[in-house]
């Protein structure tokens, strides 16, 4: 155990190495090496899987015989084994906490994982049992007969077989939602946007230029938000004290008490937005003494603990102003038109150093307006929507790239889980084939019917992880609000792909129970 320790530490100081070169330009900082603390964990979680998994097999081999290992007569695992699985599950949910700091969810993880487990081994165990049906219905003879075979070694080790299942489908399933997310979740959400959804922003628009860009765009532009004001103000009180000391506790980060807020003045509320608590603010509201009434974003309000008649001050410059929350709005986030926190009435902001922002539609590439624009308006900067999400796509290559090297490490621990079920299963695989060779099945017939098993075993894995990806794509668009598809293409490859992987895989790693003579196989379990 903990020369494996040492060895998965070292692998893990490879791995942070390539991560750390395929995410280097995102990351601000160069990051300090690591410390003792990862080594340690590592080798604390290696110990507690040893000791949960192979410690109550080897509680049971103080009470086997050496009679009942030539019968294999195995007794039930004691009661101590069962204790030793707690146990290492009460350890391994002590690292999930010392991970994450948090007990409820380490506990939750925790928990979460167990049911997660069963639900799966159910669902695994009636994939199995249906793949092996639909296989016993098939004709008997040709080369069905080699998936027939391969079936059958599935159903002797079914336990194992499920294991490697679970094993394989979690990682395949993982490595299709990384491809989805990087391939299939951006270009969706772009395709679900309105025909004339704004491509470009322009920004930093002063006010002696605002009838000229806006007459400018108007000339080019199929749609466009119209230009809002904005002054950028920061909160430096609510009810007149420190946000820190109104602020909940989980929320005195938040990036808007770090940071200045755009804030307007609008006289009707704008397209996008809807009101969820309080009323609108009527004409010349700004007028007349004490804090005016404005609108926050109903999110914002929520995580500063703020309700309608609270007073919020802002500090613009050396000057400040307060407003009294009299309505919370709904925004449409999506609609990409320019949306503010904070929303004043006209006139309040009047005395206050402003610019314009505006967002609108061309068709084509816009080369011609936007290279009119910077030759009349340099101070102008424009935005360009599609530009920007290219670099997002960019990013979320490289980011999912770093994620499915960190999965390649999980497929290697799937191979492992196979090795491990091979070489424990490698006398009775040998007895087996030295038995059909012996009734004249050559050694054709024998690779045939142990690929067919691994790669049986490969297809099922590949059909259950479609299964929890496409899940688990359903979830992500509802949540994105995004209209769910199914991708039928991933249907058809994984299971292949699964075929193709674990049973060239598993054909390799078994080929010495092919290579062994009869005879010697036998003799391996007293059979001559």
């Amino acid at each position: 155990g903990l020369g494996a320790a040492a060895v998965g530490a070292l692998l893990g100081l490879a791995g942070q190495a390539v991560l750390l070169a395929l995410l280097t330009r995102f990351l601000p900082l160069e990051l300090p090496p690591p410390g003792g603390m990862p080594w340690l964990m590592g080798v604390l979680t290696a110990l507690a899987v040893l000791v949960g998994f192979a410690g109550p097999t080897l509680l049971r081999l103080k009470r086997v015989s050496a009679l009942k290992v030539l019968r294999r007569e195995l007794d039930p695992m004691p009661a101590a084994g069962w204790l030793v699985v707690a146990f290492a599950s009460l350890v391994f949910g002590a690292l999930l906490w010392l991970y994450s700091g948090d007990p409820v969810l380490a506990l939750g993880i925790l928990l979460g994982g167990l049911v997660a487990l069963v639900v799966l081994w159910g669902v695994g165990r009636l994939m199995l049992q249906l793949l092996l049906a639909v296989l016993a219905r098939l004709p008997q003879g040709g080369k069905v007969r080699a998936w027939q075979l391969g079936g059958r070694q599935l159903a002797r080790r079914r336990t194992a077989s499920l294991g490697q299942l679970l094993a394989f489908s979690v990682t395949f399933a993982a490595m299709a939602i990384i491809a989805l997310v990087r391939g299939d979740l951006l270009t969706t959400w772009q395709a679900q946007l309105p025909a004339n959804t704004p491509n470009y922003f322009a920004i930093n628009i002063q006010p002696q230029e605002r009838d000229g860009v806006e007459s400018l765009i108007d000339s080019a532009a199929d749609a466009t938000s119209g230009l809002y004001p904005m002054v950028r103000g920061r909160l430096t009180a609510i009810d007149g004290e420190s946000p820190q000391q109104q602020v909940p506790e989980e929320h005195q980060t938040d990036g808007a008490l770090r940071r200045d807020l755009n804030l307007t003045w609008r006289a009707d509320l704008p397209e996008g937005n809807r009101i969820t608590a309080g009323r609108w603010f009527d004409t010349g509201a700004a007028s007349g003494d004490g804090a005016v009434p404005i609108s926050v974003e109903e999110e914002l309000a929520g995580r500063l603990g703020l309700s309608l008649g609270d007073e919020m001050t802002f500090t613009i410059g050396s000057d400040s102003i307060t407003g009294r929350i009299a309505s919370l709005r709904h925004l449409d986030w999506e609609s990409f038109q320019p949306n503010f926190f904070i929303i004043f009435p006209p006139g309040a902001l009047d005395g206050f150093g402003h610019s314009y922002i505006t967002s609108f539609h061309l068709p084509g590439d816009g080369n011609e307006l936007l290279g009119e624009m910077v030759q009349r308006y340099p101070g102008v900067s424009v935005l360009n929507v599609e530009a920007l999400l290219e670099q997002v796509r960019g990013i979320l290559v490289q980011v999912t790239q770093a994620i499915e090297f960190v999965l390649g490490f999980v497929l290697l621990a799937g191979i492992s889980v196979l090795y491990a079920a091979l070489t424990a299963s490698r006398p009775a695989r040998a007895h087996e084939g030295a038995l059909l060779r012996v009734f004249g099945a050559g050694k054709r017939t024998l690779s045939r019917m142990q690929w067919s098993e691994f790669a049986l075993l490969g297809f099922a894995s590949g059909l259950l992880g479609a299964a929890l990806a496409e899940m688990a794509a359903l979830g992500i668009y509802g949540w994105l609000g995004l209209v769910p598809r199914m991708h039928w293409l991933m249907w058809g490859i994984m299971p292949i792909l699964g075929a193709g992987v674990v049973g060239g895989i598993g054909f390799l790693l078994s080929r010495g129970t092919r290579r062994q003579a009869p005879m010697a196989s036998l003799r391996l379990l007293g059979e001559t």
